[in-house]
């Protein structure tokens, strides 16, 4: 009984500390990386929903590609981090325009959304590294 209620109490702890960070809700954009074609990557500091327990350590989040060329396509990613395992996931893509709009959602395969490990020296690994020092 005792653990039972241990297990609720850090449940709700975490959903609490969660609902705080998401509830702050202000866009803070942060530069945490550049492509090899200068598109610059931003973190958004608004979006995070964090849960940290016992033996967990995840954030959920959203990054801003922003396109520095007119071929080229801005575009908006949700990713999901778990810090403990060291991976990555994409949740979900949106193309936008140059005012940040919504153009279209892309649909991802179930392969895409596996979490895996960023490969050395990438920009996935940059995002990661990023979601995960903020514990």
């Amino acid at each position: 009984m005792h653990k039972s209620i241990r297990a609720i109490v850090a449940s709700i702890l975490s959903f609490t500390v969660a609902t705080a960070v998401q509830a702050q809700g202000q866009q803070q954009w942060v530069q945490i990386s550049t492509s090899a074609n200068g598109d610059r990557v931003f973190f958004d500091l608004g979006s995070q929903i964090k849960v940290f327990d016992a033996g967990i350590k995840q954030n959920t989040f959203r990054t801003l590609m922003l396109a520095t060329s007119p071929e080229r396509r801005s575009f908006r990613q949700k990713y999901h981090a778990d810090c403990l395992k060291g991976t990555l996931a994409l949740r979900g893509i949106d193309l936008v325009n140059s005012q940040g709009s919504l153009i279209r959602e892309v649909p991802l395969e179930r392969a895409d959304k596996d979490p895996t490990i960023p490969a050395k020296d990438s920009i996935a690994a940059d995002v990661w590294r990023y979601a995960c020092a903020q514990f």
